[in-house]
């Protein structure tokens, strides 16, 4: 789809100005804050953000020295126009799955923020012991491009993530309690937990005879 994008639109950097503007409908963002974020060069966003500018799509105001662009809620094409990109830019869930278990051991893993237009600030959690570093940099790497914009993720040890459930951690609260959607799931005991809750008694456990 994103290659039909940018033969409707001509531009790959047209096309990555515009999802980061829809994909966060009420922030503004400076010039270089842009190039940052986008991995593009400086004279091509420029270029970019005068032509959506000049169309109505974005709008600019300046600030502390600093010209900020947003998206312009007024514009009559803007709804049709995030609409179009949003549906575009949805990585599969099979497709994220796949490059997170390339990490190697990952416990959990779910999607939100971006992925599943919730307000949370974190668009991936991930629960693991040992996940190597260059490893992760593939992933995310691949993840940031197929989703067309930078990616904020958290990366919890098991007894980290078992010991906020546990004490109802703000933070965690505020990605599992707003929509989410889970990716992998091998914690067998919050498993448990969960289903002692809805049935409101406690599981027997059932242990192997010893040979």
């Amino acid at each position: 789809m994103k290659n039909i994008l940018e033969k409707l639109f001509g531009s790959k950097s047209r096309i990555k100005i515009l999802c980061l503007f829809v994909k966060n409908p009420d922030s503004a963002f400076y010039v270089r804050e842009i190039t940052r974020k986008l991995k593009e060069r400086i004279n091509s966003i420029r270029r970019e953000l005068a032509n959506l500018e000049k169309n109505s799509i974005l709008k600019s105001f300046k600030k502390d020295k600093k010209k900020y662009y947003t998206l312009n809620h007024s514009c009559i094409i803007v709804d049709e126009l995030s609409a179009l990109i949003l549906k575009s830019s949805i990585v599969s869930k099979e497709k994220v799955t796949q490059e997170i278990k390339k990490l190697g051991n990952v416990y959990f893993a779910a999607l939100s923020g971006i992925f599943t237009r919730s307000s949370s600030k974190v668009d991936l959690l991930m629960v693991s012991d040992n996940i190597k570093k260059n490893k992760l940099t593939k992933v995310i790497n691949s993840l940031e491009k197929q989703q067309g914009q930078e990616l904020n993720y958290t990366i919890m040890s098991k007894r980290e993530f078992r010991h906020r459930k546990n004490v109802d951690d703000r933070f965690l609260k505020s990605i599992t309690d707003d929509k989410h959607q889970v990716l992998i799931d091998r914690m067998p005991e919050e498993k448990i937990k969960k289903q002692e809750n809805l049935l409101g008694m406690k599981l027997g456990r059932i242990s192997r005879p010893r040979t």
